[in-house]
């Protein structure tokens, strides 16, 4: 990504639509920014417009769950199922970096940093990214999309949840700029934690995650219904999950002492401020009941990764005429093929023909920012919202209707605009 103007100065940029996703799409719009911010929009003529002539300009892409982590994976790992010997090969992957986690000290040759650039590049602009042990702020590039790192926490031992708990407060510290040594972390950062899933989290831990983010008032993401064993394990059934638990020397009774539900899960998840659910590939007619009197609570649907698994057809339609709030995530590389939102919605567009594009469009957009509590700033083209936007590179003849264009196969994202900076490939 290459910075070629001062954010600062006045920029007005027209294309032959603009999609603000809060109302229709403008023919031959106009956006005013100023100072980092959108402050007029129109379809008036200016002849000291930026005309990006046969493209689409439609509000920065939002990545409501991935994983930078693992962006140096070069293919999804494989096998993908059963669900275990992929996250073995997971495991197998981070065994083989350096010592160090992959993460060196020039932040800027490691995985979180070549994965937010990729993203940033691909028309994403806010994203939430599950980040480990390892994760340092530096890591994140200051330039790149605004990222709300969410600390992930996996314990099922009762004795080791108090010092889980410190290392999530020390993470949430991070927050507080006087807790973080000079110029060391970029100011596009926002924090939430992540209780992995219910197979890795003890129930107590779970709660106590949930009381840190109260406090703090920050977002919980959690990894949900992802899969069939999962299912199992809650109801007290053997599984691959009670082998793959033994043989890590992971597995304790006393988490496991009570059958659980995904709805149990789901109960303490409602008790933060925003709480995604990651997946819900395998949501039953309780848990969507649940999350329909539960508007802080969004589902985060990985469409070309749940597609990768074979999993069954996921609930996000049945989701979505509930009112419940459906963001799209590209999970990480050992699971995708790229960390492209836009290829995600087409990938739906394909998938769901019949799907009213104006709410495709709110999927990969509006939704997102909802989830990570930030559609105040992002989400929409809107006067007073941040100038975050994706420029979308239309077919020679695209014809008349905005949306036939917009999802058109041969479109794609050719540049993005971050805060009021114009970058480009």
């Amino acid at each position: 990504m290459i910075r070629f103007r001062d954010p600062d100065q006045p920029l007005k940029l027209r294309g032959r639509w603009v999609f603000p996703v809060g109302g229709p799409p403008l023919e031959n719009g106009l956006i005013e920014i100023e100072g980092g911010v959108i402050t007029a929009l129109s379809a008036r003529s200016d002849p000291q417009a930026v005309d990006l002539e046969n493209v689409a300009i439609i509000p920065g892409l939002v990545n409501a769950h991935t994983h930078l982590e693992l962006s140096d994976c070069p293919a999804p790992l494989l096998p993908m199922r059963p669900f275990t010997e992929w996250i073995r090969s997971v495991m197998s992957h981070r065994r083989g970096r350096p010592r160090n986690g992959g993460f060196p000290e020039l932040a800027t040759s490691g995985p979180v940093w070549s994965g937010a650039i990729e993203s940033g590049r691909l028309g994403t602009t806010c994203l939430g990214d599950i980040t480990s042990a390892d994760w340092r702020p530096d890591l994140n590039p200051g330039d790149g999309p605004l990222v709300v790192a969410f600390r992930e926490v996996l314990g099922l031992n009762p004795e080791r949840i108090p010092m889980l708990l410190d290392q999530a407060r020390d993470h949430l510290a991070l927050a507080r700029s006087g807790d973080l040594p000079s110029g060391s972390a970029p100011g596009n950062l926002r924090f939430g934690l992540s209780p992995h899933a219910p197979y890795s989290v003890h129930p107590e831990l779970l709660r106590g995650l949930v009381d840190l983010a109260r406090e703090a008032d920050v977002p919980v993401a959690m990894h949900l219904a992802e899969t069939e064993s999962e299912l199992q394990l809650l109801r007290g059934e053997r599984g691959e999950f009670v082998e793959f638990l033994q043989r890590l020397g992971a597995w304790h009774d006393d988490a496991f002492r009570h059958e659980r539900s995904i709805l149990d899960c789901l109960r303490e998840l409602a008790r933060a401020p925003r709480g995604l659910v990651v997946h819900g590939n395998y949501l039953d007619s309780a848990d969507c009941e649940f999350l329909a009197r539960s508007p802080q609570l969004s589902v985060v649907y990985c469409p070309r990764t749940h597609a990768g698994f074979g999993h069954t057809p996921h609930p996000w339609r049945v989701l979505l005429a509930r009112g419940i709030n459906v963001a799209l995530g590209t999970d990480s590389k050992a699971s995708n093929p790229d960390l492209s939102i836009w290829n995600e919605l087409l990938f739906l567009r394909r998938l769901a023909p019949d799907f009213a594009p104006s709410s495709l469009l709110e999927l990969g957009t509006i939704a997102g920012a909802r989830a990570l509590g930030l559609e105040g700033r992002f989400g929409s083209i809107a006067p007073g919202k941040s100038a975050d936007l994706a420029i979308i590179e239309l077919p020679t003849d695209s014809g008349t209707d905005p949306y036939a264009a917009l999802f058109d196969p041969a479109s794609r994202v050719r540049s993005c605009v971050q805060a009021g900076r114009w970058q480009r490939k």
